[in-house]
């Protein structure tokens, strides 16, 4: 029984990391009133759409040392930061409730992560658009 609660929580923090690169998507368009379903996720710098490997959460920043595979400029670090906490979020209410409350508590925590990171990547656009940065 333990390895399944051992598969359930890498699976359910994996889960975790996947919305924490949703998280990204939504914190980087939503504010600049972009849409979240299309253009396909890409580079800012040069366009280039991401492949599977650019999309994995962390593992494609990490692969990558942080840069655009085309145009090789830098990715900030907070796109691996914000997934990284996401799968934390969502593994540890499962390690210590069990898999059933813990992964609802980890989606709440994550849906509030979502909420935070986005709320002040608005705040920061709005900021650069004034002219305060």
């Amino acid at each position: 029984m333990p390895s399944i609660a051992l598969f359930v929580t890498v699976y359910l923090a994996l889960v975790g990391l996947g919305l924490g690169s949703f998280i990204n998507l939504v914190a980087d368009r939503l504010p600049r009133g972009e849409s979240i379903i299309r253009p396909r996720s890409h580079c800012r710098a040069c366009g280039r759409e991401l492949n599977a490997i650019d999309l994995l959460p962390v593992v494609g920043y990490a692969l990558r040392g942080g840069r655009c595979a085309s145009c090789r400029s830098q990715i900030g670090a907070s796109a691996p930061v914000v997934e990284g906490v996401a799968g934390v979020l969502m593994a540890v209410p499962v390690l210590w409730l069990g898999p059933w409350p813990g992964g609802a508590a980890g989606l709440g925590l994550v849906a509030c992560w979502g909420l935070a990171v986005t709320t002040l990547a608005a705040r920061r656009y709005a900021n650069e658009e004034a002219g305060w940065e």
